[in-house]
């Protein structure tokens, strides 16, 4: 602490001098982060450290009663790569030392039981205390602050960080993913947060391809985590009831048949009792997928499928590669870009005819501030004579295309203009238009948990569910209540466990970092002068502090 006062007394002494560097104010608290062990730079304004999503509610919180740094929950959780799922991580260690999802959820929930937050915090063990306050208001955060249609992305990151697993977005084995995230475990969970009512749904062909298909051989299963959430005025999540239950190989014919919605995706009785006998005889071998192709045909549910696509005759399964997708959209651009090129030459030549001068291509070319040099692809690999080639005989046809549609829209000037700009928009751009719209509605139709009118959905109904206990190893967790009244109460335990010096700790070093903030941001010299010393008198009391304050524990708790 003695460097941090240096540095600050060393501020203070330059103030009234122009300084041509400004002290990193993250830096700055990094020490005292250090020691802590907590995140205390959440405890500035957002505006001061980066820009952060407005995520204030009437819902009550610990730290509307304790001083503890927020965490932002975002997308980001979810990758283990990115910084943001790095900083969480030390707060999340006390929970992913536990066994599997259940028991991590159990975990969280004892944290927020009375009875259960009575007996934490022994042996002054409050750093766990700390961090698990902390990951609660980010789960409320994750169900309350944000918007509907972020609002999921944002829970299966939570759900990510809390399993030490990852999102999963991307292809899979040449299959569209069906599961949100995959936890630490290698396990492959599907996320659902529905209202009390609402059914379970999800694409029937993308559950298929994932069973049977996927990387070759198929996977064995799936688990569905489903968060059925209740609120008390209609707005705010006050508890969530959590469950699990798992769709395989061997369920999957029952569950289809549990329902007369799902029974009409398998389509007759015939084609019915070819499915369920083709499945019991699952392997991997060419000639099952061959001949689950075949059934396929003919069952109403399935469309668009990779049994469709990416199996031959034969069996054989050719999955899309990401370099193939990637290509396609390459190529895809290349022709929006061909567009738009054609329609600039059109209208430079139009323009000339009506005005009776005569045609001049190459000066219109040669005035474009970009020289054209977009008709010709990218080149990943210069030194790869063939793939230059290549790309130089596509600029070639590309001119000519381009040439061609100058010559013939100057012949034409005399044309309505309009109905010919509306031509060469539906001629160079509808085409690409209309394809990327049918991709994007197949790949909607596809994506697990899409729309009711997004493609062929399986559903299982809040009550149909209670008919599948056993046969779709459903699981309880229990009650995660963040009601305000519970909220409240627990808060007054853990105040009554914190009081003394660990909470005169948390005020004081919220004071200390809100004062560093408002030295480096205040306009007035005055005000930041006054901030200067009340931080150099504060940071020597949280050393003070620190001394009486016990080491945190090792583990959780």
């Amino acid at each position: 602490m003695s460097d941090l006062k240096t540095i600050l007394s060393e501020e203070y002494s330059k103030a009234g001098e122009v300084q041509e560097e400004t002290l990193n104010i993250k830096e700055l608290l990094g020490m005292v982060e250090e020691v802590l062990e907590l995140p205390i730079s959440e405890y500035l304004a957002p505006d001061l450290i980066e820009e952060k999503e407005d995520t204030l509610t009437e819902a009550e919180r610990f730290s509307m009663s304790i001083p503890i740094p927020k965490l932002n929950p975002n997308e980001a959780w979810g990758d283990p790569d990115s910084q943001s799922r790095k900083d969480i991580d030390r707060i999340f260690a006390s929970i992913t030392r536990q066994g599997g999802i259940k028991e991590r959820i159990q975990h969280v929930n004892s944290f927020v039981d009375p009875k259960q937050a009575e007996r934490k915090g022994r042996g002054q063990r409050f750093n766990a205390i700390l961090n698990m306050m902390m990951i609660i208001e980010a789960l409320q955060a994750c169900l309350n602050d944000y918007s509907e249609s972020s609002a999921g992305f944002v829970f299966e990151g939570f759900m990510a960080a809390l399993t030490g697993g990852k999102q999963q977005a991307d292809r899979v084995g040449g299959t569209l993913p069906i599961e949100d995230f995959v936890t630490g475990d290698g396990e492959n969970v599907s996320l659902k947060l529905l209202s009390p009512n609402t059914g379970i749904h999800g694409s029937f062909t993308n559950l298929v391809d994932y069973l049977f298909l996927r990387g070759g051989a198929g996977e064995p299963e799936i688990k569905y985590l489903i968060g059925r959430k209740n609120s008390e005025d209609g707005d705010d999540v006050s508890q969530l009831a959590i469950f699990d239950f798992v769709i395989s190989r061997e369920n999957f014919m029952t569950i289809m048949n549990s329902s007369t919605k799902n029974k009409a995706l398998l389509g007759d009785e015939q084609t019915k009792q070819l499915l369920e006998n083709h499945i019991e005889a699952f392997n991997d071998s060419p000639e099952w997928k061959a001949g689950m192709q075949q059934i396929l045909e003919k069952v109403p549910g399935y469309t668009g499928g990779m049994f469709s696509k990416n199996v031959d005759a034969s069996g054989q399964f050719e999955p899309d590669e990401e370099s193939d997708l990637a290509d396609r959209k390459s190529r895809d651009f290349q022709k929006v870009v061909l567009g738009g090129y054609i329609n600039t030459a059109q209208r430079a030549a139009k323009e000339a005819g009506a005005a009776g001068e005569e045609p001049n291509f190459e000066k219109w070319a040669n005035s474009q501030p970009d020289d054209l040099k977009y008709l010709m692809p990218a080149v990943k690999n210069p030194e790869d004579e063939a793939e230059v080639t290549k790309a130089q005989k596509t600029q070639q046809r590309n001119l000519a295309k381009l040439q061609k549609a100058y010559n013939d829209a100057y012949s034409k000037a005399a044309a309505d203009k309009e109905e010919e700009e509306r031509q060469v928009a539906e001629s160079y751009f509808g085409a690409f238009h209309v394809r990327e719209k049918r991709m994007m509605k197949e790949e909607r139709a596809l994506m697990e948990g899409g729309g009711r009118d997004g493609g062929s959905q399986w559903e299982i109904s809040r009550a149909g569910m209670n008919n599948l206990p056993d046969l779709a190893d459903v699981e309880y967790y229990g009650m995660l209540d963040l009601s305000n009244e519970n909220i409240k109460a627990v808060s007054e335990i853990y105040i009554e466990k914190l009081k003394g010096d660990m909470m005169d700790l948390l005020q004081t070093t919220k004071s200390f970092t809100e004062n560093v903030g408002k030295y480096f941001s205040a306009d007035r010299r005055s005000t930041a002068m006054n901030a200067n010393k009340k931080a150099q008198a504060e940071g020597e009391e949280v050393v003070e502090l620190l001394k009486k304050t016990p080491a945190k524990a090792s583990e959780g708790i």
